[in-house]
């Protein structure tokens, strides 16, 4: 059934009430607090590790916050999609990436170390 336009904007101003809003907010507050900490840490973990290789690898600190960048959309896609649309996806992203000049070699084992992924089918 299809909605009338009037009937989908008297809706939605209802739900725009500055109570309704704070209700759900405050409801709902302290979980998103705990879900979101335990994302926080779980991504601190990821950049750390790419860190850690970059240390190792000596490269220049000026490329490092791309790196960094490229480990938090290797997670960000794996905590999305699973398997086959992962690797998928991290094929596109990584096309991007070293379109902008970073290493393929550095790229794959940034992806393999976060999120356990091998994107070497990405690389040919």
């Amino acid at each position: 059934m299809v909605r009338a336009a009037g009937y989908r904007t008297t809706k939605y101003a209802a739900k725009m009430v500055g109570d309704v809003v704070k209700n759900r907010f405050d409801a709902l507050h302290d979980s998103m607090v705990d879900q979101a900490s335990n994302k926080f840490s779980e991504l601190v973990a990821a950049e750390e590790a790419a860190k850690g290789l970059m240390n190792g690898w000596g490269i220049s600190t000026t490329l490092v916050p791309f790196y960094l960048s490229w480990a938090r959309q290797c997670y960000a896609v794996t905590s999305k999609h699973g398997d086959e649309i992962a690797l998928e996806e991290l094929c596109l992203k990584y096309d991007t990436w070293l379109a902008r000049g970073l290493d393929p070699y550095y790229l794959q084992e940034v992806c393999l170390t976060v999120c356990s992924v091998d994107i070497s089918s990405c690389t040919a």
